[in-house]
């Protein structure tokens, strides 16, 4: 536990200090170029984050965007784990499925984003982007969790005839369980960049990717520099959910 601890605030002191130094450096970058329109200063930047986060628009924009997050992450998780698992245990499926996961690998995001616009209206689109992109990968982590059981463990449950049910829970849910979660951690952070990336090109009524296009058309990049910091900020704190999911299932093994 005092290892923890230690590790725990050897991280936090050398991620405070890697924020203090990006933001030195910053300062020397915008204070030599002197041309706020392609560098604001940290000052300039935090200046617009106030004032766009004492907006009224302001949670209202956060709580679209982070909808259609939640929505799209949901949907893939769904999708990803049922048919990834069928896949794991159907290997004919797995085949016939794999062009279908090398297309959705291989078009560009943009030629997505595109598509989606086309195809549906602009509330709609970056959810759609979002889930052709991140399915693929939280897919292939359910699909190798499965493939990646130690034949050992299966011999001898075939030895001792235990049940399927009960092979499936014991065997089979631990070993995608970690390859579960690392798919899932960074699909996060994609989840949240593609979102917003598909609402700069729709233009939903409000939402992050608006507010970032109404910055980019009034020149203010300090308001584009503190709408990727609120992004940031966004990241974080799904970050965070999900350690502390990974912790409370870690504890459950433990019990």
């Amino acid at each position: 536990m005092r290892d923890s601890s230690y590790n725990s605030k050897l991280q936090s002191k050398y991620l405070i200090i890697s924020i203090l130094a990006l933001i030195v450096l910053w300062q020397i970058v915008a204070l030599i170029l002197a041309k706020p329109i392609i560098m604001p200063t940290p000052l300039e930047t935090f200046r617009a984050f106030l004032e766009i986060v004492s907006t009224e628009w302001f949670f209202i924009a956060v709580f679209s965007t982070v909808r259609r997050m939640v929505l799209a992450f949901i949907v893939t998780l769904v999708s990803a784990i049922t048919l990834g698992m069928v896949a794991g245990f159907y290997r004919p499926f797995n085949y016939m499925f794999k062009p279908i996961i090398t297309t959705f690998k291989a078009v560009p995001t943009m030629a997505v984003i595109i598509l989606a616009i086309i195809w549906l209206d602009s509330e709609l689109a970056p959810i759609l982007v979002s889930f052709l992109v991140t399915f693929p990968l939280i897919y292939q982590n359910v699909v190798s969790g499965i493939q990646n059981v130690d034949p050992k463990l299966i011999e001898m449950v075939r030895l001792y005839n235990v049940g399927k049910a009960k092979t499936v829970k014991d065997v089979y849910l631990p070993s995608i369980q970690s390859y579960l979660m690392a798919g899932i951690s960074t699909a996060v952070g994609l989840n949240v960049r593609i979102i917003i990336a598909a609402e700069v090109l729709s233009q939903p009524r409000i939402s992050i990717g608006t507010a970032f296009q109404i910055e980019r058309a009034n020149l203010n990049t300090a308001g584009v520099f503190a709408w990727s910091i609120i992004a940031i900020i966004i990241v974080g704190v799904f970050e965070i959910a999900i350690k502390a999911v990974k912790k409370s299932a870690g504890a459950r093994k433990l019990q």
